[in-house]
């Protein structure tokens, strides 16, 4: 459940030639959620006690087995959680002053100024996981770096080998109760309009605007706050049983969670009680403590010309500049001179950064937490990344290599950058015809890519999902026959032709970037978007790899594009119509008929080609985009 209360206050005064205003925005925003998952307990049934045969030999269907198993109460599986809630919330306060200055007739200047303060999320009982700490200390970094002092790598010394970093909880051990920091932002803006003559105006303008974190597009991270308990049943298939009694006539769900020798029934969530090692062994994705709002410039300028008493047209130019754009940046790359180059596989390479070595964060090396800290040492006995007495050799060579997989997921490093033009056209309603046309031309580039783990910053490229080109229109037009009308406006051929209007929309916009994976090719780039597009052949398909065993290893630096320039998908390019009349039922009463017609043209819209030069259908296009064709649909309706 999510709430947002907004309170604002605004004020206005005209001054001479100022018309000044001013307010305040106040928002209090807050989520409640959690506790899903199987809370009342989760019951499995399949044929594992009902089939003829145990040893799997003869086929056996479930259908009807698996429906003969839950009638007799012989569960294959029991499962419950225990989750626990949250309610969180952060503030938000705006303040704006504005003044509109008429310096002449001709000539207006808007100044303005907006300041935002949006405070970090905070979670009211402090049940939530926060940020990493890279330099925390853990209970097992002592014993892990002494075992592999003991077996070290030929790539890694031992005094190279470090285990420190851990997870924070907001509020606790003197941590912020807030995930991230409060932010205050000050938002400038500055616009002018000038009328030159008659029928010509001038606008241009210019502001700073901040994205929103609020806990309504961020749930709290409840990583320790909730816990499975399962019951196994039967470890024979039923020759004897750890719940219940069936042979007697005791099925496992009478007590499907028995009390165990320790006086409980359940596995309780840790929450907080393993402090910074509540990542270790596992992956983990946070939000820096340091989090920093998304920012936008933008500006525009434009002349707007009325030509007659009905067209305008309008020429605009409207870029953006955004940076501290949030993008998601592992924390843990493989260092560069590990990582192979060229066009050539090395397998060689991959298989070595591949291969088990010993692991120093067996659990056998932590016997001293049995005893001091039982709660983290069951942790760690529950936990595959720690009980396995081998590890891959690349996780050694990473940073925190405890943690298996840590992931800083906004990173604020982005950028983003726009130009474009704007075309309107507009023919205002007039003899019974309207008519809006609107052309925009952009380029929209991005850094919001890391093209190799190792980047510290992500590289520039062509967007993906922008359009360099994207045409709207929108048309109207009354019939001139009826009541009111130039032609056959009275008598029955007004009743029968007259009040029809015909009406139409088009939109036309190439499909997006075709992304490509990592991969050799071997020929001009350029080449790739040339030639005849067929379904069967979308791109020239020739000069890539297309074997397996040829293709890049694991462990290799990106050597081909993420996209292709000129390569897209299939292009929007769509008309529909309607045609509409209303009849008058009596004086109160008008019967409104519409007929519409979708996707005039009954086009399909391919969705993009297969980019894995891998696949059998490398470079065809399998499926179609648009979820229909022709639509005709038919309206009726009485107004009263």
């Amino acid at each position: 459940m999510d709430s947002n209360d907004t309170g604002k206050i605004d004020a206005a005064h005209v001054c001479g030639r100022h018309s000044l205003r001013g307010g305040l925005d106040a928002r209090s925003q807050i989520r409640v959620g959690g506790g899903s998952g199987a809370t009342s307990g989760s019951f499995s049934f399949n044929n594992a006690f009902v089939r003829r045969n145990d040893d799997l030999l003869t086929p056996a269907g479930d259908l009807g087995l698996s429906w003969a198993a839950f009638q007799m109460g012989l569960p294959s599986g029991l499962n419950i959680t225990t989750t626990d809630t949250y309610i969180a919330g952060n503030p938000y306060y705006g303040w704006y002053v504005q003044d509109n200055f008429r310096l002449t007739t001709k000539l207006t200047v808007n100044f303005g100024l907006r300041m935002e303060y949006e405070l970090g999320p905070r979670e009211r009982y402090n049940r939530m996981i926060g940020s990493f700490d890279p330099l925390a200390k853990l209970p097992i970094t002592d014993a892990a770096q002494a075992a592999y002092a003991r077996s070290p790598i030929p790539e890694l010394p031992a005094s190279a080998f470090t285990v420190v970093g851990g997870s924070i909880y907001p509020g606790v051990r003197g941590a912020s109760r807030r995930t991230f920091n409060n932010e205050f932002m000050w938002l400038p803006r500055v616009a002018a309009a000038w009328q030159a003559g008659g029928k010509t105006v001038l606008r241009a303008g210019y502001g700073i605007y901040y994205d929103s974190l609020n806990v309504l597009n961020n749930a709290p991270n409840q990583t320790g706050f909730t816990r499975n308990t399962s019951t196994t049943v039967t470890n024979d298939f039923g020759v004897t049983w750890l719940a219940g009694d069936p042979a007697n006539g005791i099925s496992p769900l009478r007590d499907p969670f028995p009390v165990r020798a320790d006086g409980t029934r359940f596995d309780v969530p840790t929450r907080d009680g393993l402090g910074p090692m509540a990542v270790a062994g596992r992956g983990f994705s946070y939000l820096p403590f340091d989090l920093r709002h998304a920012r936008l410039q933008r500006w525009r300028t434009g002349i707007q010309r009325q030509f007659g008493s009905h067209l305008m047209i309008e020429v605009a130019y409207a870029g953006l500049r955004g940076d501290r754009v949030g993008v998601a940046r592992t924390d843990q790359p493989l260092p560069e001179q590990y990582w192979a180059s060229g066009t050539v596989r090395n397998a060689t390479l991959a298989s070595n950064l591949d291969a088990n070595v010993t692991n120093p964060f067996f659990i056998g090396n932590f016997e001293a937490l049995r005893t001091s800290d039982p709660l983290i040492y069951q942790d760690l006995a529950a936990n595959g990344f720690f009980t396995s007495r081998t590890i891959r050799k690349n996780r050694l060579l990473r940073a925190f290599p405890q943690v298996n997989g840590l992931t800083n997921s906004m990173a604020p490093v982005g950028e983003t950058s726009s130009h474009g033009i704007e075309v309107v056209v507009e023919r205002r309603f007039s003899k019974g015809f309207t008519m809006n046309l609107a052309y925009t031309g952009i380029r929209l580039r991005e850094a919001d890519y890391f093209h190799n783990e190792w980047d510290t910053k992500p590289a520039w490229r062509e967007s993906g999902d922008g359009r360099p080109h994207r045409l709207v229109g929108s048309a109207i037009y009354e019939f001139p026959f009826g009541a009111g009308r130039a032609w056959l406006n009275r008598g029955a051929a007004s009743w029968i032709v007259g009040g029809w209007q015909v009406g139409a929309t088009y939109e036309y916009q190439p499909g997006p970037l075709l992304a490509f994976g990592n991969l050799f090719f071997y020929g001009n780039i350029e080449d790739i978007a040339k030639g005849g597009r067929t379904l069967d052949r979308w791109f020239n398909t020739d000069n890539f790899e297309r074997v397996s065993s040829r293709a890049p290893a694991p462990y290799h630096r990106r050597v081909f594009p993420t996209f292709v320039p000129g390569l897209r998908a299939d292009m929007t390019n769509q008309w529909n119509t309607n045609l509409m009349r209303e009849f008058p039922l009596g004086e109160r009463a008008k019967l409104h008929l519409r007929l519409d017609a979708l996707n005039l043209q009954n086009r399909s819209q391919f969705s993009a080609p297969n980019t894995n030069p891998l696949s059998t259908d490398f470079g065809r296009v399998t499926s179609q985009a648009n979820t229909y064709k022709r639509w005709i649909q038919v309206q009726a309706r009485i107004r009263f």
